[in-house]
């Protein structure tokens, strides 16, 4: 069963390859167009009750905020020169159609393109893999045997597209086919070998999914159950904005995410950064603590990536990092999620907080003895070197 997607409405809005503009990094090539028809627009009916639930509260920034996470908007045809078809540099690390392997203990599984709803600065909309249908045996084949001969893998996230579009079926066949694949690859390793089998010698996976908010009807007992039985298993959900998990406009939303955690399922967040969406502290700070309140961990809120057609959504990284020090005095650090961003072409995660030491709300110093901890009041603090 593909869920929802029956469902959901959408049309075709394409890109004009010839509406480019300049760049902050004007030494950059221009980008390759994307080669595949741009994002169509889907909303899904869940989506689609939010924003009218909203606006019928009144609420037109809820609404507005959901909105221009969704709906095709002409700003996409401005395509910068310095933005990259595959902004990630995913394509450095494929090492099958199927299979990312950037980090040394953990892979990416791009199990389907299909996603619940086509979030509009998506950075995967001129990817190959936004086209796919849900992964094949041949190709998972490929994926186990991939497995099977690098025993320091150690997690693997399903992602896509959106991998709970699959059927139960589908998704739980994958799981096993790759747990059955690191076992054989932890037995052969010699290291691992000398170990008795334990729960810790198992595969952990996380499940990315914007399912609770787009499609929480898909969360059924019967998911929450296997997703139990499955463990170590984590569910990644993205979530934006308070509207999502509003007991007012998202009911259902709380109570998949409650399901969840009900049933000891792990759950931890990520977020975007996105300009007039929820790039104010008050917006963030709500976010955050609701999202502790209700149980699930805030996990990532991401830079945007440099995606064509995607500028209007982009927070300037100076203001961002000056809205995350703002927004660190609001919240405890249980709350606090990690500001970072992919590094354009393939240079992976990294803490922003790390990119201007003159923006940061504590300065610090280190002399041959010790550091010396400033604040903004010129209170300063002192930490021995040893």
């Amino acid at each position: 069963m593909i869920w929802v997607l029956l469902h959901s409405f959408h049309h075709v809005f394409i890109l004009p390859d010839t509406m480019k503009s300049e760049c902050t990094d004007s030494s950059r090539e221009e980008p390759a167009a994307c080669r595949f028809e741009n994002l169509p627009e889907l909303i899904s009916p869940q989506v689609k009750l939010m924003i009218s639930r909203a606006e019928s509260c009144g609420d037109s920034a809820a609404a507005e905020s959901l909105r221009r996470q969704f709906v095709p908007s002409d700003e996409e045809n401005n395509v910068l020169p310095c933005e990259l078809p595959d902004p990630l540099g995913a394509a450095k690390y494929q090492v099958t159609p199927r299979l990312v392997h950037q980090y040394k203990n953990r892979v990416l599984l791009l199990t389907t393109g299909h996603c619940f709803s086509n979030c509009r600065y998506c950075f995967r909309r001129c990817s190959p893999a936004k086209q796919g249908s849900f992964i094949t045996k041949s190709e998972l084949d490929e994926v186990c045997v991939y497995i099977e001969q690098h025993p320091e893998v150690q997690e693997v996230l399903l992602s896509g597209g959106d991998c709970l579009t699959g059927s139960d079926d589908q998704l739980f066949s994958v799981i096993d086919r790759l747990r059955r694949s690191h076992r054989a690859a932890v037995k052969t390793n010699v290291a691992a070998s000398r170990r008795s089998e334990s729960f810790f010698d198992s595969l952990l996976i996380r499940i990315c999914t914007r399912a609770p908010v787009f499609a929480p009807e898909r969360i059924t007992p019967q998911l929450v159950k296997m997703f139990r039985e499955n463990r170590p298993l984590w569910v990644i959900p993205h979530i934006d904005t308070p509207a999502e998990i509003s007991e007012r406009y998202a009911p259902e939303t709380v109570s998949a995410l409650r399901a969840l955690l009900d049933a000891g399922i792990p759950v931890q967040s990520q977020t975007v950064l996105l300009r007039g969406v929820n790039d104010h502290v008050e917006i963030l700070a709500e976010l955050f603590h609701n999202l502790t309140s209700l149980g699930v961990k805030p996990g990532y809120l991401f830079q945007g990536d440099l995606v064509p057609g995607t500028s209007h959504f982009r927070v300037p990284v100076q203001d961002g990092i000056r809205l995350y020090e703002s927004l660190r005095k609001e919240l405890s650090g249980l709350s606090t999620p990690v500001y970072a961003v992919d590094l354009p072409g393939g240079g992976g995660k990294v803490n922003l907080l790390q990119a201007d030491g003159d923006l940061l709300r504590i300065k610090t110093r280190r002399t041959d003895t010790q550091y010396e901890f400033t604040d903004d009041r010129n209170n300063t603090w002192r930490y021995p070197l040893f």
